[in-house]
């Protein structure tokens, strides 16, 4: 019976060796110069001409997905001998495939033999002399196939048998699943878990869906370039959505920020890290994405707010006129100034949350809500804390504030913040704050924001000379004293109390801030949605 040669295959005039062409997409023939591949398989016979084309007609799709990102990574043209050099290693590694296939029959055989010893030997000899004779075969295998044994023995398979980029990204968002609320590694939020996801998908359609093994850190470098000329947001922007990445590219958009990439970066080397944790499974031995994203030092450094930005804040109309829109928009900036909270801590605290503890009035910050199917967010367990209530705050108003929230039967501090909101209650809040601090001209991005406040509290604190472990516990940091973290009763608030009292805002700007009963805020509502169902 004859073989069917496959259709690319030729022979050329006054030759006898046969030849091999393929046609070149349309999208890639400028860039490589040509309108096919032609090459010479070196085969007069026709078997082993069409085993060689075979392996080239698979590997095409590869070929043009490799040639489309590196059409993107760099502007330099493509080497002339490019298409020859992929044949040959082509050649190559079907020829390493066989070799491997080789061993492991050869590994198996010698298994196979072993467990046939076994059983003679189970009916034969005693035990030890059973021992003897299977450290021999052992000894006769190792002798016999070395290799054989270290393949099976390594972790790294060739990158061909490794999974797909999706299929890890798959089994790694899946892994979040398995996580317990409470653990070192608590599942990401469902605003966390988007990124992630979008962080892997945006990787497979620039780059494509690679094997794993195949990515190494030129691929990731080449990954980084294409990452520096693409825009921020892509999927929120109107003018990018449903474009490929090469007609975004076209755009010459403005590109994100390094910050932005090294987000993107880092999602994609903590799930390489994770598949390591199961090497055998995965069959990688290196994470590719190590050592590309910035280093803390390069990373943007928040500050606090200085005086005059503090002025600036506090003169704005709202204050001066003593008209808030929102509850929060009045409550959250002294809150911030006089605990040092985060923002979305104080978002999402409950009423139930402002208790007495041995007398001294507190705020309790815990993720236990009211509404069970609603579960509060804390960014580390050092989070949980207990804060006493500056007096500053109870001038203004704050506990009397509260008292009346109660009598109107509300349960949140800030009934207006949604918390059925996939950010949860802090991301309107968030927006508000963003707005309000650009329209007093507060706006070095980044560097000042509501997290600034926070910096105001604990740097005023520590300049005041107050010891690093007095303060941490209070703003939820981790102790690093053994006698902090270990002696020191977590809801011992008479300890807190001359700490959070030391700090002091000058007169100025307390003159800025009207007590509750001055401020003209809007009627609290009883928030009656529903939680929203998980899909």
């Amino acid at each position: 019976m004859s073989i069917k040669a496959p259709s690319r295959l030729y022979h050329r005039p006054g030759t006898n060796r046969f030849h091999w062409r393929a046609a070149i997409p349309t999208d890639l023939q400028a860039y490589t110069q040509r309108t096919e591949i032609r090459l010479s398989l070196h085969e007069e016979s026709r078997a082993d001409a069409i085993a060689k084309a075979s392996q080239l007609n698979a590997d095409l799709p590869r070929l043009f997905d490799e040639l489309r990102r590196t059409k993107r990574m760099t502007n330099e043209p493509l080497p002339k001998n490019y298409f020859q050099i992929w044949r040959d290693t082509m050649v190559e590694n079907a020829k390493y495939r066989q070799r491997i296939e080789r061993l492991e029959q050869q590994n198996a055989d010698l298994e196979l033999d072993a467990f046939k010893l076994r059983q003679q030997l189970a009916g034969m000899v005693d035990r030890d002399q059973a021992q003897a004779a299977l450290k021999q075969a052992h000894t006769l295998g190792q002798l016999k196939g070395h290799e054989t044994l270290a393949e099976s023995i390594s972790t790294v398979r060739s990158p061909e048998k490794t999974a797909l980029f999706s299929e890890l990204g798959k089994a790694y968002l899946a892994s979040f699943n398995a996580r317990l609320q409470q653990s070192k590694k608590r599942p990401p939020s469902e605003k966390a878990r988007e990124k992630y996801e979008k962080d892997i998908e945006l990787f497979v359609n620039v780059m494509g869906d690679i094997r794993i093994g195949a990515i190494d850190k030129e691929l990731v470098g080449g990954y980084c370039q294409v990452l520096k000329k693409l825009p921020a947001n892509m999927n929120r922007v109107e003018k990018y959505r449903g474009k490929t990445i090469d007609q975004i590219l076209a755009m010459n958009p403005e590109p994100q920020s390094e910050v932005t990439i090294s987000g993107k970066l880092g999602t994609l080397s903590s799930m390489f890290k994770w598949a390591l944790e199961e090497k055998r499974k995965w069959g990688i031995d290196a994470n590719p994405f190590v050592g590309f994203a910035l280093k803390d030092s390069n990373k943007t450094v928040r500050r606090p707010f200085t005086n005059e930005e503090m002025l600036a804040l506090l003169n704005h109309s709202t204050f001066t006129t003593r008209r808030f829109r929102t509850t929060y928009g009045y409550w959250l900036i002294p809150l911030a100034i006089f605990t040092g909270a985060r923002l979305g801590e104080l978002c999402q605290l409950d009423l139930k949350d402002f208790i007495t503890v041995d007398g001294i009035d507190c705020i309790d910050i815990n993720d236990e809500s009211e509404n069970k199917a609603i579960r509060k967010r804390l960014k580390t367990d050092n989070a949980k804390r207990l804060v006493p209530i500056h007096p500053e705050l109870v001038r203004l108003g704050l506990l009397r504030y509260v008292a009346k929230l109660r009598v109107e039967k509300q349960v949140h501090l800030f009934p207006e913040l949604s918390r059925d909101r996939r950010d949860g209650p802090a991301q309107a809040a968030s927006n508000w704050f963003q707005k309000f601090r650009a329209r007093v001209g507060v706006a070095e991005k980044q560097k000042t924001v509501f997290h600034s406040f926070r910096h105001l509290f604990i740097t005023n604190l520590l300049d005041q000379g107050i010891s690093p472990h007095m303060v941490a516990p209070i703003v939820g940091h981790e102790p690093g004293i053994i006698t902090a973290s270990v002696y020191w009763n977590t809801k011992d608030s008479s300890k807190r109390k001359p700490t959070v009292e030391a700090f002091q805002l000058s007169a100025d700007l307390l003159a800025l801030i009207p007590p509750v009963e001055s401020a003209i805020l809007p009627k609290a509502k009883l928030n009656t949605n529903p939680p929203r169902k998980k899909t």
